[in-house]
């Protein structure tokens, strides 16, 4: 077994601690006869790098967030985002050209590391080069060898790029509004393949040029709209009133989301703006058929479902808020996450709107859109740890104290036990499912399955929260789900098979052509036990066992099934059965002779008289649910 000195390794954690980046070379050296070692140690080194280099990257992110704020000189803030693109990124040349729609023309603004003047008054024709397709298609395009590509060139552009010995080159659009402003680019003098990393980072940046060049369009078209005539000096300054409010407004709602804070901080900061009402209202509430009669925000106001859903469309495909017809003071935004959960944003003002107040409600909504995406990440980053540490339990292969290590929680113990929750829903609903279900009750573990989601529930919450289950329910958060619940406590080295249990419950009702409803896994154990398995063969065990019964009652329109099912039910006696039946105790004797007949005797005997009460229970069970 090879051994190494306690004492190197130490000396190679201290140095990753202190940020000393260590290659493969110097460890193999060291630890030559452990070469598990040498990986572990150059693993965990690349690890830090990247998440330093993450580091920086997120910092520079949120300085320019900050400049953006603070920074008036719009020539001098793109050169300092030109700058930062170039240092993150690493490449040779970083520039920024904006867009002439007049001219259908793309002009270089800023550049940093060019060697020849080219670059630096470069005009690119529409629809040449890289660059035009990035500005006709709205998205990112790059190349690892420029002069290999098949884009159409032109004399001009072909020569400030030979000038400048470009060979790879990304460019990302700066679009505010659906409205092209220009594209950031980045390139080496070497082939260099562009990473998914390096294009979402450069795409950032140019998100800030962008704001940055609306902004200067629309402080130059107020300028110029004041020089026009002295006719317009009182609209102009009103104008400017407004934008300065807007300004005010986006810099307070900026630092509200930069620092931290809610959905409820948002409300009430612009509610207090606006002189107005507020309110958030989720997608699931939106298209309930009751909406908008049962929201008290709207007591009082005779609008219609159509015309709110009208607004809120609007304001997805535009990104601005828009009023709702019939109701002059009401005003809607759509707050829109990556995950393209629409929820809708309600103002209600109490006088009339003012100049620049419907933009306010629209950045109100997009710094609610930002903070639900900021709650998102944590939440599935909380999911993952909540889907790993169940997948843990239930396997059983980890020690319990690693476990709760990486739990970080006090507010239960992973010791158990636990009752167990399956869950068979549309793939698309499982998000949707475990945020509300999380919502409800934070303290339970989920995780998903190929069949869909397991859900571990600590004992001492059930007994805490009885009606959870209930709850669940109650929620809609199940709905149109196929759940089974255990009433049963697991300790964690049953879990395992009780989850599997629950599985092949569900794969049961399936067969029977069951696919919704909440029920208990205890009412199914004997066919779970039979049957568990192999599901599929449910049906085809109820087509041997009753087939004969079912063509015969079609043929004859005879009632053998149900009379042969009461039959078992009444303890096999045939005055209970008749009583039962409400019929004459001969109909019951000719019926079971005429089963006889179709069966053939031996359904009597103690074996056939099993197999065939469990397949009637089978086919009462498939006609009841």
């Amino acid at each position: 077994m090879n051994t190494v000195s306690a004492r190197a390794v130490s000396e190679f954690l201290n140095a990753l601690s202190r940020g000393i980046e260590l290659d493969r070379s110097a460890i193999s050296d060291q630890f030559r006869n452990n070469p598990d070692l040498v990986s572990s140690f150059s693993d965990l080194s690349a690890t830090l790098t990247r998440w330093k280099q993450k580091d920086r990257e997120r910092s520079a992110l949120l300085e320019s967030a900050s400049e953006l704020i603070r920074v008036r000189d719009t020539k001098k803030l793109l050169q300092k985002l030109v700058d930062r693109a170039r240092t993150l990124i690493g490449c040779d040349i970083a520039y920024l050209s904006q867009y002439y729609p007049e001219t259908n023309d793309l002009r270089v603004q800023a550049s940093r590391g060019a060697i020849s003047t080219k670059l630096k008054t470069l005009r690119v024709p529409p629809g040449i080069g890289l660059a035009g397709q990035v500005v006709h298609d709205r998205a990112a395009h790059w190349t690892s060898n420029y002069d290999l590509t098949s884009l159409p060139h032109e004399r001009r552009v072909d020569s400030a790029v030979s000038a400048e010995r470009m060979e790879s080159l990304l460019g990302v659009p700066m679009v505010v509004d659906g409205e092209v402003l220009g594209a950031l680019f980045a390139a080496n003098r070497y082939p260099h393949d562009f990473t998914s990393d390096e294009i979402t980072l450069l795409s950032a940046l140019a998100d800030h040029a962008s704001v940055v060049l609306k902004t200067a369009r629309l402080m130059g078209e107020l300028a110029d709209a004041a020089r026009a005539s002295a006719e317009a000096e009182e609209s102009a300054a009103a104008r400017a009133s407004t934008l300065r409010r807007l300004v005010e407004v986006e810099e307070q709602l900026t630092q509200l989301v930069l620092q931290g804070h809610g959905v409820s901080a948002v409300l009430d900061v612009t509610s207090e703006m606006l002189d107005a009402a507020l309110v958030v209202i989720e997608s699931g509430r939106l298209d309930s058929p009751n909406f908008p009669n049962d929201e008290a925000f709207f007591d009082g106001l005779k609008v219609k479902k159509a015309d709110i859903n009208s607004a809120l469309k609007h304001s997805r495909e535009t990104g601005r808020s828009a009023q709702v017809a019939g109701a002059e003071q009401l005003f809607a935004a759509s707050v829109v996450t990556h995950r393209r959960q629409h929820s809708g944003l309600f103002v209600r003002f109490n006088g009339d709107p003012a100049d620049g107040d419907a933009n306010i409600v629209a950045q109100a909504a997009q710094s609610l859109a930002l903070i639900r995406m900021n709650e998102q990440a944590r939440a599935d980053a909380d999911n993952r740890v909540r889907g790993e540490l169940a997948v843990d339990i239930i396997a059983g292969t980890r020690p319990l104290s690693e476990l709760e290590a990486r739990s970080r929680t006090e507010t239960f113990s992973l010791a158990g036990p636990w009752h167990l929750m399956t869950i068979q829903a549309n793939t698309e609903a499982d998000d949707r499912i475990v945020a509300r279900l999380t919502r409800i009750e934070p303290r339970i573990l989920i995780t998903q399955r190929s069949p869909g989601i397991t859900v571990l529930i600590p004992s001492s919450v059930r007994k805490e929260r009885p009606t959870l289950a209930s709850l669940f329910k109650e929620s809609a958060a199940l709905d149109s789900s196929l759940v089974i619940v255990s009433e049963t406590e697991y300790p964690r080295a049953q879990l395992n098979n009780a989850e599997n249990e629950m599985w092949s419950c569900i794969r049961i009702l399936n067969s029977l052509g069951i696919y919704m409803g909440l029920y208990p896994t205890e009412d199914f154990a004997p066919y779970t036990a039979m049957f568990g398995s192999a599901p599929e063969q449910v049906e085809r065990f109820m087509d041997n066992m009753l087939g004969p019964l079912h063509r015969w009652d079609r043929g004859h329109s005879a009632d053998l099934t149900s009379t042969l099912r009461e039959y078992f039910e009444s303890g096999m006696n045939i005055r209970r059965t008749a009583s039962r039946m409400s019929v004459h105790v001969n109909t019951v004797k000719q019926r079971l002779e005429r089963a006889d007949l179709v069966l053939g005797e031996e359904w009597r005997a103690p074996e056939m008289s099993f197999r065939l009460q469990v397949a009637l229970r089978l086919d009462k069970l498939r006609s009841s649910l």
